[in-house]
């Protein structure tokens, strides 16, 4: 780590401390006193200068898109899919995957799980995945079942996803804030919450109910931006789909769930759509990176990929 005008004793205590850049940016300078045994000047001027770094102070557009080109993403397993993403899932971002049943939303969860423990070499972030699962469609069956088809260690491929059922909007929130600790403590550099809709959807039911469910909504997506953010983490989210009587949304009386206050939350949305067989198409509709575009890919027995059937991913 290399921060503008902090000594190399106090650089190493930091790393010893186990900060991050985007850690020590997002931090208080309260908080730094306390736990680098630093004085007030110098925590608020290693907040600054991580901030600098990382271009949350005015930066050019040039620093900006260095600073871009450092951040990590996890492929999708489909080149035509990571193509119109922009190579992956991207960390520091929020991602929303929305889609009818049998769209695949949950299939490419399952994948990224897999994909996120491979060497960056290999499109993944070396790191584990943490999967909030809020409508106990967790199968580590199919985990199984992928990671064998693509000849990986299954037990460890398990040992390395952390799942966690939400019963309730309070428990998922619950569970949200305990990950500032769990996500360095395990490693985790995915995390997925599958669906995000749903509690909200059953519990807040009415018109009367509609502020606060917006609010609610607004509380949790600031807090996963921030987790994105702060430990450089990737985190995709899933949404249902709702009847749109007054517009078409691809051709499709559809759109995602919860309304125009989330809509402004995901830097990435994908809808997803079920089509002949085993294809599935993917369409980007709202990104600030990437323009509007398909891609068509698969859901089979080996997982999320470019060919109708399941390739022979072993090895001699």
């Amino acid at each position: 780590m290399q921060l503008k005008g902090i000594d190399k004793k106090t650089l190493e205590k930091i790393e010893d401390t186990g900060y991050t850049l985007e850690s020590l940016a997002l931090s208080t300078f309260e908080i730094l006193v306390s736990q680098l045994k630093v004085d007030e000047e110098k925590a608020k001027k290693i907040i600054e200068s991580a901030q600098n770094q990382l271009g949350i102070h005015p930066v050019t557009a040039l620093k900006f898109l260095e600073l871009e080109a450092m951040r990590g993403k996890v492929t999708t397993s489909s080149n035509e899919l990571d193509g119109i993403l922009g190579g992956g899932i991207w960390t520091q971002e929020l991602t929303e995957v929305a889609g009818g049943f049998g769209s695949g939303k949950t299939q490419l969860c399952f994948q990224l799980c897999i994909n996120v423990q491979l060497p960056k070499e290999e499109g993944g972030l070396g790191g584990n995945a943490f999967f909030i699962d809020t409508e106990r469609t967790f199968s580590p069956r199919r985990i199984v079942e992928i990671a064998s088809y693509r000849d990986l260690d299954v037990e460890n491929v398990l040992k390395n996803i952390i799942v966690a059922s939400a019963i309730n909007t309070n428990h998922l929130f619950s569970i949200v804030d305990q990950l500032n600790e769990a996500i360095p403590e395990n490693n985790i550099r995915l995390l997925v919450v599958d669906s995000f809709a749903s509690h909200f959807r059953s519990e807040f039911i009415g018109k009367d109910r509609l502020v606060e469910r917006q609010q609610k909504i607004m509380q949790i997506a600031e807090k996963l931006i921030l987790l994105a953010v702060k430990h450089d983490i990737a985190i995709i989210v899933t949404n249902q789909i709702i009847a749109n009587v007054e517009e078409f949304l691809f051709g499709s009386p559809e759109e995602p769930a919860l309304g125009f206050a989330w809509a402004h939350r995901p830097q990435q949305r994908i809808f997803m759509r079920k089509s002949r067989g085993s294809s599935r198409i993917a369409r980007l509709f709202d990104s600030s990176r990437m323009p509007e575009r398909e891609a068509l890919f698969y859901v089979n027995e080996s997982g999320i990929t470019d060919a109708p059937f399941p390739t022979d991913f072993h090895t001699e």
